[in-house]
């Protein structure tokens, strides 16, 4: 008889068909998501800028929200594994990402602060729940291709987003438009409640001494993992430090500015990364995860040092940006896999929380290094800096995951 690999009730049969209705509507709540929140993110240091906010304001605004996520996102993953009304944060996960239309009707900057921390707790606490979702709905050898496939929509919300921001910035202002993403937030909710709830975890699952180990204890393996992802990601830089290499750089191409060369840079970034997506998450369905992660770190370790190296070339950006994009590819889908092989299905949903938590911090540290040594020392100290680390935490990896004696994570 066929092992139920732990799915719950009649989600444990191995379906051929992966294109669920749940894996097609997540796909769809990140694509408006993330459309509404790529156009606030690009309108937003010209709105602060509209409300007197001082320069740290935007420092805050990131810090505190992605502080705020990360933490949320372990909250999210132990609901997902032990509560029964899970399907409920995740729909609430998703309104309180719209919450960031309410800027639109902020006069005070500190109000933005709050705002979108609320939005990014939304954005955290739903990500291990989706996540841990697809995994339980999907037969392991297909969930690759999901969650390759949720990315590409996620990152072409990211293309629409800014491109609708430059195209309507002449005729209105940042308040006028931040209003409009009431459009994609309400799509969003709409998608959200359409989602198939499966059935959740008893919320005393602690209790019951047959999954207390389970559900408590943490494998070696995973905690070199865990270890090995935080200080990768102290060297997984916000794409917005090669934006602002471009723009100190004042260099152009023909009529274009460097300003919107970096922005044409940064569009072809999201578009790599959205078009690579689906096809990463197909091969990492063949391979074991780790190899689709180490490659992964190690094509943003070169990226990292590019940046370093190369003092100013359009050629050469065009190069590192299209790096960044396939990069980030294969980490966001090959962190979820390795993850999602190397947990426990008692774990998973605190595991992919886990993962994420450290990420979140680990690249609020990263951007904390490169604001300061570039403010003290320039672009080239903090990006030979971070290249450092994103090289020590992929070697990190492999010995955390390739240890002598222990079964690699092989596709299912």
């Amino acid at each position: 008889m066929e092992q139920n690999s732990g799915r719950p009730g009649g989600h444990a049969q191995r379906h051929h068909i992966w294109r669920t209705h749940n894996v097609w509507a997540f796909s769809l709540a990140s694509l408006f998501s993330d459309w509404g929140h790529e156009m606030v993110t690009a309108l937003m240091p010209g709105f602060l800028t509209t409300l007197g906010a001082p320069a740290v304001a935007l420092g805050l605004t990131e810090g505190i929200s992605n502080l705020v996520q990360a933490w949320t996102a372990v909250w999210g993953g132990q609901v997902s594994d032990h509560q029964a009304h899970r399907h409920r944060v995740l729909i609430a996960g998703y309104t309180l990402t719209g919450f960031k239309v309410l800027l639109a009707a902020v006069y005070w900057w500190p109000w933005v602060v709050v705002l979108r921390t609320v939005a990014w707790a939304g954005r955290g606490a739903r990500g291990p729940i989706r996540d841990a979702y697809i995994a339980e709905e999907v037969a392991p050898e297909h969930v690759g291709k999901a969650y390759g496939l949720r990315e590409a929509f996620d990152t072409a919300g990211a293309l629409l987003g800014p491109l609708c921001a430059a195209l309507f910035a002449a005729y209105t202002t940042p308040r006028a438009l931040i209003a409009w993403t009431a459009v994609p937030a309400v799509v969003t909710i709409v998608i959200a409640l359409t989602f198939k709830k499966l059935p959740g975890r008893p919320s005393n699952v602690n209790r019951i001494g047959a999954d207390k180990g389970h559900t408590r204890g943490w494998s070696r393996r995973f905690i070199r993992y865990r270890a090995a992802s935080a200080l990768f990601a102290c060297g997984y830089l916000a794409p917005t430090f090669f934006i602002l290499r471009v723009w100190q750089s004042r260099q152009g191409v023909g009529p274009l500015s460097a300003h919107t060369v970096a922005l044409l840079l940064y569009t072809l970034h999201n578009a790599v990364y959205a078009a690579s997506a689906y096809p990463v998450g197909r091969l990492a369905d063949r391979m074991p995860g780790r190899t689709m992660l180490g490659v992964g770190y190690g094509l943003w370790t070169v990226t990292v040092a590019g940046f370093f190296l190369v003092a100013n070339g359009v050629g050469w950006w065009i190069g590192l940006f299209a790096l960044a994009g396939l990069a980030t590819g294969m980490i966001e889908v090959g962190q979820k896999i390795t993850t999602v092989r190397i947990v426990s299905a008692a774990q998973r949903g605190q595991g992919l929380g886990q993962i994420a938590a450290v990420r979140g911090m680990g690249q609020l540290l990263a951007g904390l290094i490169m604001g300061i040594l570039w403010t003290l020392s320039g672009s080239r100290a903090g990006f030979g800096t971070e290249a450092g680390l994103a090289l020590l935490g992929s070697l990190a990896m492999i010995w955390a995951t390739g240890r002598p004696g222990e079964p690699a994570d092989q596709p299912a």
